[in-house]
């Protein structure tokens, strides 16, 4: 599999929308073009599964595998009560959902952070670091949530 590309500090920076998708209280920073909508979790169609998937919604005519994520992002088996809202995220090449807590879009982006070199690892999908009200966030995109699911679905492949 091939890793995506890290973007550098300027190009993530050139973002001018970013959205924060929250799972189990951590704040994701997405850039808002790569959320093609937001729908209810009931919409979710658990008999039609991708590997790893909840289940997926209908839209536009296609399915849309939605995942659950912990705030550490590991999958989790199943929805957790805590999840109002699905996020679905299309980048052009990568199209999924992801359940979340909450989605809200960002009045003004935040400056982002260079990430220290501990966390900086070739897997990890987080790219930059953004204050947010007393703490920070994580900057990630599409591409790097694919891969990241990607490896996650290899590794319990394994299992």
């Amino acid at each position: 599999m091939n890793r995506p590309a890290r973007n550098t500090l300027d190009e993530l920076r050139e973002i001018r929308a970013l959205a924060t998708l929250t799972l189990d209280g951590y704040p994701w920073l997405l850039p808002q073009t790569e959320i093609h909508s937001l729908e209810s979790p009931l919409d979710i169609d658990r008999e039609v599964q991708a590997p790893h998937s909840i289940g997926a919604i209908a839209l536009g005519g296609e399915w849309w595998p939605v995942y659950c994520l912990s705030g550490e992002l590991q999958l989790l088996p199943q929805l957790p009560d805590s999840r109002r809202i699905c996020a679905l995220l299309d980048n052009g090449v990568d199209r999924f959902g992801m359940v979340c807590d909450q989605v809200e879009a960002l009045a003004k982006t935040p400056p982002l952070l260079a990430l220290p070199a501990c966390m900086g690892t070739p897997d990890s999908p987080i790219q930059a670091l953004a204050p947010l009200g007393g703490g920070l966030g994580c900057v990630t995109n599409t591409e790097h949530l694919a891969a990241l699911l990607a490896t996650l679905a290899e590794s319990a492949g394994d299992h």
